[in-house]
């Protein structure tokens, strides 16, 4: 690859326009959650007005949304590098992607928290107002946290699934376990609940009981099946959750609100020690004590982890993890870059960066970090990683995205071949693979129980998200083509302006749903209000407090007001 700049690249205004639609659509997006019905916790306003239509809309595009502007941004990257220069390149980024994403990270972000801390007061008022019989009936989670068995028989004879995941990923048989609700917990086990359900750092019901100490939570659980040497996904046991530091203990503790001292932990960590020995000597297994060295090397590495899963799960950025994201992988295109100047020139065959032949490797590949996304709950589409260290397969995910955004650019495929096909892709995508996949990442619900047997369920489900991904985002390239490939006036303007819409729309986008949550209006007329009510004043503020001033400079590069070039026009000599 040569680092000689090309200048007269011309400007891409279609590829400029479907950046800002995919923008915009996080508005909606975002605009839309509060009509879905959601696990406890998960967004910060539930409307009283729901419909299921918002799963599906969800869906549709979350889907591919993040994943096309991932695509466009390697796209335009390996643009501004060829026009440029590689240092102008990460010149350009340190400017207009590290900078914003600093200050927003002050500043925006902290905006959405006391947001969200309005909205979720605001319910948590309404909630002290109810009894606990009230609260028990309005979820099967508050049922098992208040052991109220009638409240469970309830809920359950009602269709909720007995290891329904609530906040966090927890069951309700998680919730009746840390807090000691015994009678809860046994009545969950009896109607069917997994003793091994798992949350998403992969944590079954027994990490939790050792970690605070519930001895005869972790007997009922033992005594159910569950497995007393599972694994998380970082490797450690219930035994090593045991020995988890107090001060970890305490802010888990805190984040879920359980009520408990060190002592009883530490007493209850004892006698969870000798429910776990006596089980398994039960089983006829050798229970050998670990030395003093060995017990230190395993709290070391169980701290580490901690350390590592606190870097992960912590929510920095909020909406604005792709910021962040962009910044990781400018810097990889640009050693990449900078490597392969002195290498060897290996051409990839056109057809396969061109042509649909390109699905029969960007499938396969898209496939794998997409197989291991999902444990957070049912959800078609990428799961996103807001922590100050990026999950590794979910940075790989859009690093392909983003890769192929800039192989496509370096092929010049003048002629659009790849999306040529988009009026077939897009229907396809819509109408075939998404309902298709929808149900298959819900078909624990039974939705294709009976037609396709469990065991293919979750390679289909994988599948058929990667294939809509690919299809959406090719298709949309082509409608833009079609229909943008010109220079026009408002898209222009909304591609200047999505930018700053979605960086500080969130907060406002809360505080508009909570506003409007108990009116007695049909959900899609609210979700149209809310996004009119979210729009219409960032619009306006883009115009007169942020186009023309250092903010806009710094988000899109300088612009000035259209009156300044009509009177240095009227000055020039005829």
């Amino acid at each position: 690859m040569s680092d000689q700049p090309t200048p007269s690249i011309p400007r891409r205004h279609d590829l400029d326009a479907l950046r800002a639609v995919a923008m915009l659509l996080g508005i909606a997006l975002h605009s839309g959650l509060s009509f879905m019905e959601m696990p406890e916790g998960a967004w910060s306003v539930q409307d009283t007005r729901q419909s299921e239509l918002f799963a599906w809309f969800f869906g549709a595009v979350h889907g591919f949304r993040m994943p096309l502007f991932f695509l466009l941004s390697g796209f335009f990257t390996a643009m501004l590098w060829r026009k440029r220069s590689l240092r102008s390149l990460l010149w350009h980024r340190f400017k207009r992607i590290f900078v914003p994403l600093l200050i927003g990270t002050f500043t925006i972000v902290p905006a959405v928290w006391v947001a969200t801390f309005y909205a979720t007061a605001g319910a948590a008022s309404e909630k002290a107002e109810m009894s606990e019989q009230e609260l028990a009936q309005s979820s099967i989670h508050l049922a098992a946290r208040l052991g109220d068995l009638e409240a469970i028989e309830g809920h359950l004879e009602s269709g909720v699934e007995v290891d329904q995941p609530g906040e966090g990923g927890m069951t309700p048989l998680m919730h009746a376990i840390v807090t000691d609700q015994l009678e809860a917990a046994e009545l969950l086990l009896q109607r069917g609940a997994d003793p091994d359900a798992r949350l998403p750092d992969g944590a079954v019901a027994l990490h939790l009981a050792a970690l605070f100490g519930r001895a005869e939570g972790a007997r009922l659980l033992l005594e159910a099946g569950s497995d007393h040497e599972a694994a998380n996904h970082h490797g450690e046991r219930p035994t090593d959750s045991a020995r988890a530091p107090w001060l970890i203990t305490a802010a888990i503790a805190g984040m879920l609100q359980v009520q408990v001292t060190e002592d009883s932990v530490e007493t209850g960590r004892a006698e969870f020690a000798k429910v776990l020995t006596g089980h398994r000597f039960s089983l006829g297994e050798e229970v050998t004590p670990l030395t003093a060295e060995e017990v230190r090397a395993k709290d070391l590495r169980a701290l580490r982890r901690i350390v590592m899963t606190m870097l992960t799960i912590v929510p920095v950025f909020l909406h604005l993890w792709f910021l962040w994201f962009l910044c990781w992988l400018v810097v990889g295109f640009a050693l990449i870059a900078q490597l392969a100047s002195g290498l060897p020139k290996i051409g990839i065959p056109k057809a396969l960066v061109q042509t649909p032949l390109a699905l029969l490797w960007l499938v396969p590949l898209t496939c794998w970090p997409q197989s291991m996304m999902g444990k957070m709950g049912a959800v078609f589409g990428p799961d996103t990683s807001v922590g100050l260290l990026p999950i590794a397969h979910i940075l790989g995910y859009y690093a392909i995205f983003f890769g192929f955004g800039a192989i496509y650019f370096l092929s010049d495929d003048e002629e659009a071949r790849l999306s040529k096909g988009w009026w077939l892709a897009l229907p396809l995508a819509l109408l075939v693979v998404f309902p298709a996949g929808f149900l298959l990442v819900h078909a624990e619900t039974g939705s294709f129980a009976e037609l396709i047997p469990n065991e293919m369920q979750r390679p289909l489900s994988v599948l058929s998200q990667a294939v809509y991904v690919w299809l959406m985002t090719f298709g949309a390239m082509g409608l833009f083509r079609w229909w943008l490939a010109g220079e026009n006036r408002v898209m222009r303007y909304l591609s200047d302006s999505s930018y700053w819409l979605y960086l500080v729309h969130l907060p406002v986008v809360i505080l508009v749903q909570y506003w409007v949550r108990d009116i007695e209006l049909p959900a899609l007329v609210k979700f149209v209000i809310v996004n009119l009510v979210v729009t219409a004043p960032l619009l306006l503020s883009y115009q007169y407090l942020v186009r023309y001033t250092p903010i806009g400079t710094m988000l899109n590069g300088k612009r000035e007001r259209p009156q300044r070039h009509a009177i240095e026009a009227a000055a020039e000599p005829a």
